[in-house]
This record gives C-alpha cells, structure tokens and sequence, in this order.
C-alpha cells in the first residue's frame, strides 16, 4: 500500500512542481501535509477507531451516572446537546468508515488523487473532533437537580383552629423528624378525624420538600398488595405490567433503598405485610403512617397515635363553622344545636355532615326534625348516620357470636353510659354469653380480654372513671338496630319515658327502665321472654306484689340505687335468676325469705344496703358464685326480725355456700356485732373450698392466722385472683381510705394497721400483695423488717403514722431487689423519718416509681441522696408537704445528671419554711415539667437558676410576695415564665 501512496504522492508532486516552486518552501510543507494524508491514511483510521471507543465509553459512563441518579437528578441541557453530537459524531465515522472501505477498493492505481487526499483529510479532522468532544463533558455539568416532582395536595381543611387534631398533627410531625421512628399509626373510631390528621400531614410534608418521594394510598378493605404496588410503580415512573407481585415488589425496594419517602396508607382494615409491598425495614430513610379504625392491624409499630373524640370547645366551633355563625345567637336554634352537637359525640365527620345539611338554616322546626332523627333508633336511619352504622355492622359481622352478643348487649343502656368491668362482665354471665365456662373467674378473665379487644377495635372507649368502659352514642344506636332486626331475637325495648304498654312488655326479652321517674309499674306484667330487667337509678320506691309472677325466665335483675324499701314474694317466681342487684338500695333494710328460693342465682350484691343481718335463707343459694353485702355500724336490735339475726351472720350461713368463689364482706371496724361474731364467720370462710376473692375485715392478727392456718381455699389455691384483707384499726385512719391507685393493680390490697412485729400471717399475705397499707404501726423502723423480697409485686405503697419509722427502706438491711415494681409511694405523718432510702441501693430498686408524696415528716432534712436520683427516671408527680425541717430536695453535693427526672411532670412543694434549694449549682434539663406548686417556701432562692431550662413549663403557682422577691438570670427569662404565673 505504501508502494500505491508514494506512486500516487509522485503524480501529484509532478502535476504540481511548477506551482510549487512558486509559491515556495510552504508549497513543499502542504504537499508533505497532503502525502502524509494519503501515507497515514490506515494508520489514522486506526487512531480515528480508538478515540471513537474512548468517546463511546465515555458516553455510557454518563448514561450510567444518570440512570443512578435520575430520581433526584436529570440530565443538564448542555448535556442533552453533547451526546445528541455523540450520536451526530458516530454516525458521521459510520459513513466515513464507509467511504474508506470503498476508496480501499481503489487504492490499486485506479482511485483518482483528489479523492483520497480528501479522505485522509477528513480522517484526520474527525479524530481532532473526536477529542474535542470527548474532553468537553469533564467541563460541563452532565446533571442537574430534578425539579421535585409535583405532591398532589390534599387540600385538606385546615385544622390550626381545632387543637384536639391539630396536637396529633405536631405530634406526627415530630415523629417524622425523628430518625429511628419508621411505623407510625394513627387509629381511633371511624369520624374521629384520622384521615383529615393526615391529609394535612401530607400537605405539609409536601411543602417542606422533606423527603424524596410522597406516597398516599386508600388502601381497599381486602388490603389488595398489587393495588398498592400500582401506585407506587406509578409515582416511581417504573414499567412493570409484565411481573408478578414478588418482582414488583424488588423492584419498588431496589429503587427506594437509598431514597426517602413517606407511605401514607389510608382506611386500612387489614393487616398488610410492607415487605410483600417493597417496603422493607432496612430502608434507612423510609417511613409508613397507618390510618385504621383497631390498633393491632398495624403489627409492630415505633409510635401510635390514638385519636380521640373532640372536645366540647373543639367541636362547638367546628359545628358553627360549619353551619354558620350567623345561628350561633338565634334563641330557638342554639338550645336544640346544643344537643346536636353532643349527639355527634365529638366525631368531626359526624359534625360536618349533620352541620352541613343544616347549614344556613334558620326554621327550628327543622333542627328539631334533625334532633329526633338522630335520638330514634326506631325511624328509618339518618342517610348521615350510614356510614356510622355500616362500620359498625361490618365490625360486629366479623366477631365471633359470644363477642356479637357482648357487644349487641350495650346497647340496653342508655346512650353514653358508663359501666364497671366487673358489672358488664356479671351481665354478660348471667345471660350465659360464657355458658361454656364453669367458673366465675374464668368469665372474668374471659370477659377482660373481649373488653381490650373491643377498646382496641374502637368498638369502646375507656370511660371517665378507673376501670368504666363506655360505647359511642352512635354505635350503641346501631347495636340497638341490629339487636332489634327482625330476624334477630335480641329484642332490647329502651325506654326515655316512663309509659310502656303491654305489648312491649310481652315481645321484649331485654328492657331497661334505667333512670327513669318510674311512680308506678304494672301488676303482673305477661313477660315469660324476658331474659333482663334493668331498673337500677330510678325513682322506684315499691314493687308490685305480683310484679314478678310472668318472670320465670328472667335471668338478670338490677335494682340498685332505687328507693325500694321490700322485695315482693313474688321474686320467688325467678326460678332462673343468675344475678341480682341490689346495692346502694339504702331503704331496704331486709330480704324476704322467699329469697332462698332462688336456687339457680349466682350473683348477689347486697352491698350498702339498709340490711342489718345476713337473713339465714342465703345459706340455700348454693350455686352462688358471688356474695357482696357490706353492714353499718352498731345497728340496734329492733331493726333485727329475729332472735338468731342478732348475729351479723348467722351459723352455718357461709359454710353451706360451696360454690362460693368471691367473697366481700364490708363492715365498719367499730360494728361491736361483728367483732362478737366474726371469729365463727372467719371459720366458715376457711371451710370454702373454691373462694378466688376475699374483701374481709380482720379486727387482730391472730384471726389472720387461723384463717391462712385453716383455708381450704388459700391453701390449696394460694395464689388467690384477688384479695382486700384488712387487719387491725387505726382509730386516726380510715380503714378505706381514698386512694388513687390508678395505673396500679389494687386487685390483691393488704392493710395492717395498729399492729406490732412482723406477723408471719401479715407477711405471707404481703407476698403476693400488689398495693400495701402500713398504718400505725408501733415499732417497725423501717420496711426492710418485713424482708425485702417481700416487696415485689408491690406497685402501690402507703405509709402512715408509724412513729418509729426512721426509713422506708433500709439497704444495710436488705439483700437484693426492693420495690421494683413500685409505681406509688405515700408517705404521711412519721416523725422520726429522716430517709427514704438509707444505705446503697440495687440497680433495679425503684426504677419504676412514677408518684411519690411526702408529707408531716418533720424529722427529713434532705429528699433524695445522689444514689437514689439514679433510679427515678420515670417519676412523673412529686409532692412533698408541711416537713418542717426539709432543706433541700437533692442532696449537696451530689454528682447529678442534668436529665436526671426525665420524666417528671407535676412537683409541688408546699409549707417547707426552711427549703432553700432544689437542687445546689446547677440547673437541670426537666424535657417534661409542666405545671409546679410553690407554696410557703420562702428561703426557696435559687428557684429561676433550677427551672430555667424546663421548656414545657405551662403553669407555676405561688404567692405573689415570693415570687416578686425571686433573682432571675435576665429579663427574657423572668418574662418567659411570667407568662405561666398563676398566684396563690
């Protein structure tokens, strides 16, 4: 070939030689150009192929980088330009390698000059081309930052104005920041207002730009995976029509592994497996909230959010807003509105559709139309209530039929009662809900679970009172719909009035009287259906003779809390009665004899009643399972009807009850009846083979003794379900004293009282004691005495007028763990106190001591030493009162934490002349204090320098003098707390 090129570089010098010599030496140096043109032409080919492989790497390094980046990024304009002339370059070589390819056809002798000197020109020129390009992508930027992908806004309504939902929206926002907090779940009854909670939470979010991707699905009540998938793919911008869940759901991890996003999953029903999703926890940067009706669907979560009804204030304004303020003053309307809005309960769904079809208007006669519609479950439903009652049924629909009937069974009260476990749980019994359960404890136990599982589900809500339980209004309507359907056999007759007609009485099984102005009832009214009467708060002060002649199918009867004076023979005819209640029955002073026929009774409670004397027909109850009676004190003789009832229980009473599982005997410590009879009763009680519960007053240890010596019961079932044994009387105490044992276990409760030593009977009792009383006590000087190990399932603690008392708790004395599950600490009026703890302490003493009062110890000078402080994390309520000689609340010195107390939230100090420091030199953190009590504490200086850090404090009380009198740090912090100031 180079043979070819010299021949051809001849010609072309000839041909040009003249011109050549013309034009000069720079004539010769473009011939050399152009012969090297030709000469080189492969070798420049070669190079021209090599630089095209650099330039083609180079391409698909910057294809790779942006495929790796193109959730966040996108490729720049400048970028786009460049490898649009990649791809004009390579395709411009393609036809230049064409053209060679022919010319080399040529190379023989016949291709004619000028076309291979243009050839060989162009070769070169494209490989300089082919440089320059490739060098330009290392100076310009190949991406740039993706303009974020538009978050299609909810638009929710606003709830800035609304602070009972818009808490959970800081809440849940907070949560999000929260690095380790990646399941979040928002749950409560349908309408409470969940997903508009979370509506703005996606709003907001989307604003913020906080995370890479934002997803939202309403989830379908079969929970469907794919569907979820589908929306994710989709925000995703993946194609994945052809793959299966699994695929997809590898695809969905692979592409959010490194990113951040929030799942927003709404209206869920049933349990989802995130993994089968793509959602996994090794997501570094990814967060799922729930939005469902029952806390257990979300499985293991890292917060919970439990959205409750709105307040009064709340749900007032959400109504007027909703219906016009315009109304709000109208004279006619705002008594009727009043009551609307407490029968939407609190639910703003509820609110803004019953607000919405009144909106603007002003006739009353319709808003007292809309009133009666919401009360009567007997029309044709609200089309606003639906929804309601349709959640509602579906709920019911699925639970199993013992669970429907419990939960139908709420609907006899009246809308928003409130009932006692125990009382709903004996309900449930006497109608045989738990026929398959022989035992009265096993129903409870039973009755518990069904209880959480139904608070869990939002089927019930906890009520205002310790251990109540209380049903939506609109929920107990909807039970009362279904339980009355025709082809239910519920049949529950409610009345709000006094009139009922035969009829009803005779087509009812369940009917309920409660709270009525009951003057009279009907003589013998045919009900032989009836199953349960309820009568209890009534005015109903006489039953008819014959009242109860039709009932012989009666298995529930409440009569407590109404002024009855008798019970009729005639409730001798309820032959299958299960439970009878009479508490709180204060006129009735005596049962009828006929009461011992009630052979199938399994429930009585007599308790704070009129009846002086246990009557001797009890003893032939002998299915009674439950026994409650409770006797004042000192009744004289003329109130007994007969000379063996001059005892308070009568002989071989008790003993006959064989079936007897709980026991509660009540009595005043001063009824001189008693303490002549009880030594006989504590024999019979010992000889109850199946006694699970006892409520007993024991006037002296040694009594204690014989009972534990001799029962049948305790010994051959010493782990009794509950107890409230109380033993000696303190004349300066009440034996039932008011104590809030809320958040402890009050089941299993011992008072010793005015007692001496450390009785062996007193101690086996405290073994399995949950809250302890020691009252007046004349020679214990600290707890320890008893044995440390004797505390464990101690979770309530009282300690009072105990005069020798120089510790709670001696550590020289003790080995091992004390207290550890204490939760409550009362201690009162020891004078010669001086610690609370003395000595070393264990690691795990104390550590879940959540409230602690202190008050007449007038021998402590120093609350807490530096080794208990360690312990206290989860002290919640601190009060400490009238101790004349207390000092300082931490000891000098101490080397304390400042997150020690991480948890407290309420501290009064209260008539402490002689306090002067909270804590010595240093300010502590205090991330939950909100609200302290000062009060007579004047030598209290150093207060600001202490508080000046807790950023939650919402309420200081105290008198003005001492706070006028305070030093602060600077203005911004006098002002701040300022703000909370409440003087006293």
């Amino acid at each position: 070939m180079e043979a070819v090129a010299a021949q051809a570089a001849g010609q072309a010098a000839g041909s040009l030689v003249g011109p050549a010599v013309e034009g000069g030496t720079g004539i010769l140096h473009c011939l050399k150009r152009k012969y090297l043109y030709v000469k080189n032409m492969s070798k420049n080919l070669k190079n021209l192929e090599r630089e095209e492989k650099y330039l083609c790497d180079e391409e698909a390094d910057v294809k790779t980088r942006l495929e790796r980046n193109k959730i966040k990024m996108e490729k720049s304009r400048r970028c786009e330009t460049w490898l649009n002339e990649v791809e004009k370059m390579k395709d411009e070589i393609e036809t230049l390698k064409s053209s060679y390819s022919s010319t080399h056809k040529f190379l023989c002798g016949i291709c004619p000059l000028p076309s291979l000197l243009q050839l060989g020109k162009q070769i070169v020129k494209l490989t300089a081309e082919v440089v320059s390009l490739r060098k330009q992508i290392g100076q310009i930027a190949i991406m740039v930052e993706k303009a974020p992908v538009p978050v299609i806004k909810k638009h929710a309504k606003k709830i800035e104005e609304v602070p009972s939902l818009n808490k959970h929206l800081k809440m849940l926002q907070e949560c999000l920041r929260n690095v380790g907090t990646k399941r979040i779940c928002i749950w409560g009854p349908p309408g409470v207002g969940k997903t508009t909670i979370m509506e703005n939470l996606h709003d907001a979010i989307g604003e913020s730009r906080q995370f890479d991707f934002i997803f939202w699905v309403t989830v379908n009540s079969e929970g469907n995976i794919r569907d979820i998938q589908e929306v994710l793919l989709k925000r995703l911008d993946l194609r994945a029509e052809d793959h299966n869940i699994d695929q997809r759901a590898d695809m969905i991890s692979e592409e959010l592994k490194d990113k951040s996003y929030v799942l927003f999953l709404d209206e869920v029903s049933t349990e989802i497996n995130l993994r089968d999703i793509g959602i996994h926890d090794e997501h570094k940067n990814g967060k799922v909230v729930f939005a469902c009706i029952f806390r257990n669907i979300c499985g293991q979560i890292d917060e919970e959010i439990n959205v409750q009804r709105l307040s009064g204030k709340d749900a007032q304004k959400l109504f007027w807003e909703t219906v016009g303020v315009q109304l709000k003053d109208c004279r006619d309307i705002k008594p009727v509105a009043r009551l609307i809005i407490s029968e939407c309960g609190g639910m703003p769904h509820m609110i803004k559709l019953i607000g919405s079809s009144l909106a603007n208007v002003s006739n009353p006669a319709i808003w007292r139309d809309m009133l009666s519609q919401l009360r009567s479950p007997s029309m044709a439903p609200k089309q606003e209530l639906e929804e309601v009652y349709k959640s509602f049924k579906l709920v019911c629909d699925k639970l199993p039929s013992d669970k429907q009937l419990c939960l139908l069974y709420w609907a006899i009260f009246p809308v928003g009662y409130e009932l006692h476990e125990d009382y709903i749980i004996e309900c449930w019994r006497a109608e045989q809900f738990f026929a398959y359960l022989r035992k009265l404890g096993e129903a409870r136990d039973r009755g518990q679970s069904i209880l959480d599982e139904f608070v869990k589900k939002s089927l019930l809500e906890k009520g205002r009172k310790a251990s109540h339980y209380k049903m939506f209004e609109h929920f107990q309507r909807a039970a009362l719909r279904i339980a009355n359907h025709d082809e239910n056999s519920f049949k529950i007759l409610v009345k709000e009035e006094e009139k009922i007609s035969e009829e009803e009485w005779e087509v009812a099984n369940r009917i309920s009287l409660i709270r009525l102005c009951l003057s009279t009832l009907p003589k013998r009214p045919k009900c032989c259906r009836i199953l349960t009467l309820l009568l209890q708060e009534s005015s109903l002060a006489e039953l008819p003779a014959s009242f109860f002649g039709y009932m012989c199918s009666l298995q529930l009867l409440d009569l407590h809390d109404t002024k009855i004076k008798l019970l009729p023979s005639s409730i001798s005819s309820l032959t299958n009665l299960k439970a009878l209640f009479l508490n709180n029955c204060c006129q009735l002073m005596r049962l009828p004899a006929e009461v011992g026929d009630l052979h199938n009774l399994e429930i009585l409670d007599l308790s704070h009643t009129g009846i002086s004397c246990l009557p001797y027909e009890i003893g032939q109850l002998v299915n009674l399972k439950c026994l409650r009676v409770s006797f004042l004190a000192n009744i004289g003789e003329e109130n007994c009807f007969a000379a063996r009832s001059m005892e308070i229980i009568s002989s071989n009473i008790i003993s006959r009850l064989h079936s007897l599982e709980e026991l509660s005997i009540v009595v005043d410590p001063n009824n001189r009846r008693w303490n002549q009879n009880v030594e006989n009763i504590v024999v019979e009680v010992a000889s109850l083979e199946d006694l699970t519960t006892l409520c007993f007053y024991f006037p002296n240890v040694d009594l204690l003794q014989n009972f534990i010596n001799a029962s049948k019961s305790w010994n051959g079932n010493s782990n009794f379900r509950s107890f409230s044994i109380l033993v000696g009387y303190n004349q300066r105490s009440s034996p039932y004293m008011e104590f809030d044992f809320s958040g402890c276990s009050a089941e299993k409760y011992l008072r010793f009282a005015d007692g001496e030593g450390f009785p062996d009977a007193v101690v086996k009792i405290l073994e399995q004691a949950c809250a302890f009383e020691l009252v007046g006590h004349r020679t214990a000087a600290n707890l320890s005495d008893f044995g440390a190990n004797k505390f464990g399932d101690v979770e309530a603690c009282i300690v009072e007028d105990c005069n020798e008392m120089i510790s709670i708790i001696d550590g020289n004395l003790t080995e091992g763990v004390t207290f550890q599950h204490l939760k409550k600490l009362h201690i009162s009026h020891l004078p010669k106190l001086m610690h609370i703890w003395k000595g070393s302490i264990q690691s795990r003493s104390l550590i879940m001591l959540e409230t602690l009062i202190l008050k007449r110890c007038h021998g402590m000078k120093t609350l807490f030493s530096e080794e208990i402080i360690f312990q206290l994390n989860q002290i919640q309520y601190l009060q400490v009162e009238d101790c004349k000689e207390m000092e300082e609340i931490i000891e000098a010195g101490s080397a304390v934490d400042s997150r020690a107390f991480p948890k407290l939230k309420s501290f009064q100090l209260i008539n402490l002349p002689k306090l002067s420091s909270i804590c010595h030199n240093m300010s502590l953190a205090w991330p939950l204090l909100e609200t302290i009590t000062i009060k007579a504490c004047d030598e209290l200086r150093n207060f600001p320098s202490t508080i000046e850090n807790a950023s939650k404090l919402r309420g200081i009380q105290c008198n003005q003098a001492w706070w006028s009198s305070l030093v602060w740090p600077n203005e911004h912090v006098r002002d701040h707390f300022q703000n909370f100031c409440q003087f006293i």
